[in-house]
């Protein structure tokens, strides 16, 4: 029985917010969830940002978005002409609606691989949102229990990497699959789908600390009372640490293993 929790959602490495409008954690814990900007155009995905509408107030995802840059680090160019934006796909991963998600990143492809689908498992999903005091903190936002692990390897045949897609066809890693392929080919993909869960209506407290280290030095660490809470075992996280240094960074979005089974996390997170 094991628990991921996965950094997801738009950052300031791939969107640039429009004015002041940054997504905000507010008085009564609702918060806008924005997904990252699709990698490639070649994409099935029908729902552009334009077409989202925000979860709280009028307008859509669009309004909030002044420059999208959909491969952070390539030559590609940012977009930033509203009606471009507003008809830009998101990488919309995971989909909470369908209860879909997909992973290549290398630090997130072996642990989400061991996840089982007997209903004690599940994955869990963070993004980072700004606190009443202008800090951008780490909350959970949504979760679903696992029923469907299915892993893509780089060496599949073009065949079985189709037949393997085709078993999540509201994944976004299949909506960019071009002829059996998945983008980044040479990459391991682990594609999961879910029977209970979706995005949370508010979020609790977060999960992150905001503190120094080494006398100077400050930075992000997952917080000692929810380690505790949800059992987390990886990254390595000693609460009796006297050195922040040695304590689980949240600034990367790393894959966060909580000891737990699919129900008590759910629990946990609608109590936190």
């Amino acid at each position: 029985m094991t628990v991921v929790c996965c950094g997801i959602g738009a950052d300031t490495t791939n969107v640039e917010l429009r004015d002041s409008r940054v997504p905000t954690v507010g008085s009564n814990g609702e918060f806008e969830y924005v997904p990252i900007p699709e990698k490639t155009r070649e994409t099935s995905e029908g729902r552009p940002y334009g077409d989202r509408p925000l979860r709280h107030g009028d307008g859509t995802m669009a309004d909030l978005l002044a420059r999208l840059v959909p491969d952070p680090g390539s030559d590609g160019e940012p977009v930033t002409e509203a009606d471009a934006i507003a008809n830009y796909p998101p990488h919309d991963d995971p989909n909470l609606d369908a209860l879909t998600y997909g992973e290549h990143r290398p630090g997130y492809v072996n642990r989400l691989a061991a996840l089982e689908s007997d209903g004690d498992d599940a994955v869990g999903f963070y993004a980072g949102l700004e606190d009443a005091d202008g800090r951008l903190h780490r909350y959970l936002v949504g979760w679903f229990r696992v029923s469907r692990v299915t892993v893509v390897e780089a060496d599949d045949s073009r065949a079985t990497k189709r037949e393997k897609l085709a078993r999540h066809p509201e994944n976004a890693h299949t909506k960019r699959a071009v002829d059996g392929r998945p983008y980044r080919d040479d990459r391991r993909v682990v594609l999961l789908d879910g029977d209970e869960g979706g995005l949370f209506e508010r979020v609790g407290r977060s999960m992150s600390t905001f503190s120094a280290f080494d006398g100077e030095r400050r930075g992000y660490f997952l917080d000692d009372e929810f380690a505790g809470e949800f059992a987390v075992t990886k990254p390595a996280h000693d609460p009796d640490s006297a050195k922040r240094a040695e304590k689980a960074g949240v600034i990367r979005k790393p894959a966060i293993v909580c000891d737990l089974d699919a129900e008590t996390f759910r629990e946990r997170a609608m109590d936190w």
